[in-house]
């Protein structure tokens, strides 16, 4: 009679999980610390190079500190790189691939081709569907319904960073055109213009900001040829600017609610402060959903262990997946590669 023993964790198991643990906890305290105050720093290092340039003051004096800045951008280098160790440490104890997270898919060996033809599937059909599930243009296969939800979250997340990126920019565009909404005082930042710090540039950034979003919700494809680190690297350094100014300052505003902080309006409506910071968060969290749902559609095929699917043939004419020209079988994904996007 066999004795059933209970398999404990290894102590070198157990030591390494709590090594992945601790530098996952300091990787997101420092790159806490470090975004903290980014968003001021990006701001004021572009307010203070225009207004050297033009010679006008901003309408808001963020102040830029260059050690303060070094030592910040310092801070969230270190905690990204700390959290990007753990995660890989995480994946390889999963026996996943620590550069992609993908797992090698073990169910095709346990299917016949007989099995196939009874339920008529055929073998170019399945091998369309890669090793992680997903097509050529990096879409979801049908079994993966939790995929294709996550992929539609992403794209109206895209559209969801256009309408708040709009909102953000029509606000500050027509305070530099002399509007007034959302001022108490007309005369609140003085004689203004387009150009004045603080206004038309931020300006700019929204439309940065929508351009992102609607091109992670379209899926940027050839002839726009554009390397994929571009769009994914802008669109981490605007969550990281929006999302900690949003939860910083809508604590402030509920703190102000509550008694426990004064209000600073200087001429400014407070609903603009009650409404504005929230909507850094929501913007920042769209857009940080739309650039990893992005980034999965068309991440194509793994350096490092060779799994998934190409995101778009070079050959199947402008810009159109692979997937969508019937490229199952061997001769449609003749000369296919990852996208250049």
């Amino acid at each position: 009679m066999e004795t059933a023993h209970l398999h404990r964790e290894s102590p070198p198991a157990r030591t390494g999980a709590l090594t992945t643990a601790a530098a996952a906890v300091a990787g997101l305290a420092l790159a806490g610390a470090g975004a903290s105050g980014i968003a001021f720093d990006i701001v004021g290092g572009i307010m203070a190079g225009i207004a050297a340039v033009t010679g006008e003051s901003g309408v808001v004096d963020l102040g830029f500190d260059p050690p303060m800045a070094a030592a910040r951008a310092a801070a969230l280098a270190a905690g990204t790189t700390l959290l990007v160790t753990a995660v890989r440490r995480r994946r390889r104890a999963r026996g996943a691939c620590a550069r992609c997270g993908r797992r090698p898919d073990h169910s095709a060996a346990g299917h016949s081709a007989a099995g196939h033809s009874a339920t008529g599937h055929s073998a170019a059909g399945h091998s369309a569907a890669g090793h992680d599930g997903r097509d050529d243009a990096g879409h979801a296969s049908p079994a993966g319904g939790g995929r294709e939800t996550w992929q539609r979250l992403s794209v109206r997340a895209g559209y969801l960073t256009v309408l708040l990126a709009a909102g953000y920019g029509a606000l500050k565009v027509q305070w530099g055109l002399g509007g007034t909404v959302g001022l108490t005082d007309p005369r609140a930042f003085g004689d203004v213009h387009l150009w004045t710090p603080g206004l038309g540039d931020t300006g700019v950034l929204a439309l940065i900001g929508m351009a992102l979003g609607l091109g992670f919700a379209r899926t940027w494809r050839p002839p726009l040829r554009m390397p994929r680190w571009m769009p994914l690297t802008a669109a981490v350094v605007g969550s990281v600017m929006l999302v900690p100014v949003g939860v910083l300052g809508t604590g402030l505003r509920v703190a102000v609610a509550l008694g426990l902080a004064q209000p600073s309006l200087e001429g400014v409506s407070p609903w603009v402060f009650d409404v504005i910071y929230p909507w850094f968060l929501a913007w920042g969290l769209a857009m940080g959903t739309a650039a990893a749902g992005y980034h999965y559609r068309t991440r194509g095929v793994c350096r490092a262990c060779g799994r998934g699917r190409p995101a778009f043939a070079r050959d199947t004419g402008a810009g159109v997946p692979a997937a969508r020209k019937g490229a199952g079988g061997p001769a449609a994904r003749k000369g296919a590669g990852t996208t250049t996007l």
